[in-house]
């Protein structure tokens, strides 16, 4: 039988961290001078993505990306010591390493991903992390997930993606493997849960 494997998305599934985001982005426009609305903006990322929002601004004030993004990493880099550990997630952790469940994680947070892991006392549960320093196209794009299965020979019907946004469940859809998701409902790939350690019922 293939053996399970878990890859996480990082913000808002296994950390809390769109309070630091939040004020990340309301940094970033503000140093642009664009008008901030801290609700919807809020909307929009748990929506879509921050890159997503950083997309739209580009093209509505006409700032490149490139500025937008490296000002918003730099403001949520010196954040990311107000990131804590999502409820129930280093119990899902030390749960997956009794059932012998690989964990990985593939994430759009940046190359501070893996300090942050280590600061939470958590980054020898992954086998793997890839962030958005590693150059492979975003979510939802199969990219990322397609070089994981090929590296460690994952059967895609064993391996799942466990997010909280509807990008997460693309992701998994376009991967061909299965989804948790903190949001979304359930259908034929995905199962919805409203706390981590739903995931014990989920997985056998």
């Amino acid at each position: 039988m293939a053996r399970t494997t878990f890859i996480w998305d990082f913000d808002g599934t296994l950390v809390d961290s769109y309070p630091a985001i939040l004020e990340s982005l309301k940094m970033t426009y503000q140093a642009f001078q664009i008008p901030f609305d801290a609700g919807a903006v809020e909307k929009y990322i748990l929506e879509k993505s921050t890159g997503d929002l950083l997309l739209e601004l580009e093209r509505v004030y006409h700032i490149p990306f490139e500025r937008l993004k490296k000002k918003q990493s730099m403001e949520q880099a010196a954040r990311d010591d107000r990131i804590v550990l999502m409820p129930g997630a280093r119990e899902v952790l030390e749960w997956t390493r009794k059932q012998g469940i690989q964990n990985m994680i593939y994430t759009h947070k940046g190359a501070t991903t893996e300090s942050v892991l280590k600061k939470l006392g958590i980054s020898d549960y992954f086998r793997e992390i890839i962030t958005s320093a590693d150059g492979f196209k975003r979510k939802p794009h199969s990219q990322a997930v397609d070089y994981l299965v090929e590296k460690y020979h994952l059967a895609r019907a064993s391996t799942v993606y466990i997010g909280d946004r509807s990008i997460d469940m693309d992701l998994a859809f376009q991967s061909g493997i299965k989804s948790i998701n903190l949001t979304q409902v359930d259908n034929t790939f995905n199962h919805k849960i409203t706390k981590l350690t739903d995931i014990f019922e989920i997985i056998d």
